[in-house]
């Protein structure tokens, strides 16, 4: 099964930069795991993953701006 990472919102933002990736395709991770550090005007915030598996594709690269509930990774379970 496959899990969408979605760029999460904070408060009024509607994009954010993809700043780093802390993960690669291949890694596997555990629900809570760092996957990605995202800045936005505001705020510098992490996205985590919601499920334990195995990242299978990231989408964008670092220093993307990427919209809001657009998918950036996939985490396969």
């Amino acid at each position: 099964m496959k899990h969408e990472v979605l760029m999460t919102k904070w408060g009024e933002m509607t994009e954010g930069d993809i700043v780093h990736w802390h993960v690669k395709v291949g890694d596997k991770v555990e629900a809570g795991t760092e996957l990605a550090t995202v800045e936005t005007e505001k705020v510098d915030a992490k996205i985590v993953s919601e499920v334990s598996g195995t990242v299978s594709e990231i989408l964008f690269d670092e220093g993307s701006t990427v919209e809001v509930g657009t998918v950036i990774a996939i985490v396969t379970v």
